[in-house]
């Protein structure tokens, strides 16, 4: 099961940081991999033009993993 965490924008870098703490990296799944960031305007933005196409009828749940960004360890290189 993937998570998503919805915050502010400007509390991306904080978000990050706690995710990334090593306590959550020792899972199976490290949370990194399951649990992505979605900035709030990001999320009203697309919210807001799957609204606007009629699409949310057929709206799949990949849908939030595309939105997701995921801070994982090829990021940290």
């Amino acid at each position: 099961m993937n998570l998503h965490l919805v915050a502010p924008d400007d509390r991306r870098g904080k978000v990050e940081q706690e995710i990334s703490r090593p306590t959550f990296k020792l899972r199976d799944r490290p949370l990194p991999q399951v649990c992505g960031f979605i900035p709030f305007s990001k999320l009203i933005e697309t919210t807001g033009g799957i609204r606007r196409l009629g699409l949310a009828a057929s709206l799949k749940p990949d849908f939030l993993v595309n939105t997701a960004e995921f801070f994982t360890a090829s990021q940290e290189a």
